[in-house]
């Protein structure tokens, strides 16, 4: 595998993994597709990356001639997870809590085969999953897939069907990546409309569709993802996994957008200026965020409340300072909330919190404190409130 850069831009973001396979599907070819998701998973981790996955059944065809693989793929990844935990051999920032993140339902947890208990056992108990369940008595997958794009960065998709193809849209309304690999597998439910093959094709053609790159990398995007074709699994494995994880080291990383008094003119500007510089930077880049804040970067829209509403709208969290109590920041707090954005909520201490947002979770910073124990403080409420769940479900 290539040698990773010292800190990898897969560092503290979540892959979501999906995809099956048709029992019609010639076994050697399933077996491939095991076998690349458990070298790119092992890489992941490596890397200081997450994982967003499944748990439930097993299911496999029949067989006549030993053990038929499985036609998903989310026990394989736990299961190479799992050794990569026991030999230490991740660098996972805690900073947004434990690495999996699993959305399921009772029925689906009932449902786990018995010869994989002690292996999701083992991953509870080291404090390495954080599961969640969709509402008791549903197990609805449609649920559990609108939860999943809120606690994911990047989806990577191999065959599926439906479930697949909803996930990869959910992703790219919201304008995070989705990487599609060209495996012929089907679905295990033989539904939908070709799944990543289909996927995988329309990237090719349109790729700024599916994800966009960091500036000052070799290569296009489309050139990115022809370098990755699997060939019908006839690629070495070791040689896709290498170009999958070059692909998303590069990827444009997800924003935290940055909600805070703008006005100099106010007497609270420069305590908040050097909160935001001192404090919230440094964190927001620990926990792999890429900060946007209109009047400092740039942007392409010509209207300053367009670019403020076009940016929010998009980012995968919304950091909100209220110190002060300006109006634009209370709408935009509210439209955050309303667009279930993770939000992180910040105010100088002494602020007045206003309407109901007293029950919302908010950071109290001081000033005059120093900063390594101000980011200390941040960072320990990040980690607390950075996965809760919206407020609209």
């Amino acid at each position: 595998m290539v040698t990773p850069p010292a800190k990898s831009w897969l560092h503290g973001r979540r892959v979501q993994i999906s995809g099956s396979a048709s029992q019609f599907t010639e076994p050697q070819l399933v077996k491939y597709a095991h076998e690349l998701v458990s070298t790119i998973t092992r890489e992941i981790l490596r890397e200081g990356g997450g994982l967003v996955l499944n748990v439930g059944k097993e299911p496999r065809p029949p067989s006549v001639a030993g053990i038929s693989p499985s036609l998903v793929f989310d026990w394989t990844a736990l299961e190479t997870a799992a050794s990569c935990f026991r030999n230490a051999d991740c660098s996972w920032s805690d900073l947004s809590g434990p690495p999996i993140q699993v959305v399921t339902s009772e029925k689906a947890v009932s449902e786990i085969p018995e010869d994989r208990l002690p292996l999701w056992h083992e991953l509870l108990d080291g404090g390495f999953v954080n599961i969640e369940f969709i509402q008791p008595g549903a197990r609805s997958a449609a649920m559990m897939r609108d939860r999943q794009v809120q606690l994911g960065d990047i989806l990577l998709v191999l065959g599926g069907g439906t479930g697949v193809e909803h996930s990869a849209r959910l992703y790219m309304d919201q304008r995070f990546p989705v990487v599609p690999l060209d495996l012929p597998l089907g679905a295990s439910r033989e539904d939908g409309t070709g799944g990543s093959m289909r996927l995988s094709a329309e990237a090719r053609s349109d790729p700024s569709r599916f994800f966009s790159l960091q500036p000052d990398f070799a290569g296009t995007a489309g050139g990115r993802l022809v370098a990755m074709s699997t060939r019908g699994g006839s690629e070495a494995i070791n040689i896709v996994a290498s170009k999958v994880i070059a692909l998303l080291r590069i990827l444009s990383p997800p924003i935290a957008f940055y909600v805070r008094l703008l006005n100099p003119a106010v007497a609270t500007f420069s305590r908040v200026e050097e909160f935001f510089r001192g404090v919230v930077d440094s964190v927001v880049e620990e926990a792999g965020f890429k900060h946007m804040e209109i009047g400092r970067d740039p942007t392409e829209e010509p209207f300053l409340n367009v670019a403020i509403f076009e940016n929010l709208h998009f980012a995968s969290v919304a950091v909100i300072d209220v110190t002060s109590e300006r109006p634009s920041c209370l709408i935009e707090l509210g439209y955050a909330l309303g667009r279930n954005i993770k939000v992180i909520m910040t105010a100088e201490e002494g602020t007045i919190l206003p309407f109901d947002s007293h029950d919302i979770p908010c950071f109290f910073w001081k000033h005059g404190i120093a900063n390594n124990a101000r980011r200390k403080a941040l960072k320990e409420f990040w980690q607390k409130y950075i996965d809760r769940r919206p407020l609209v479900g």
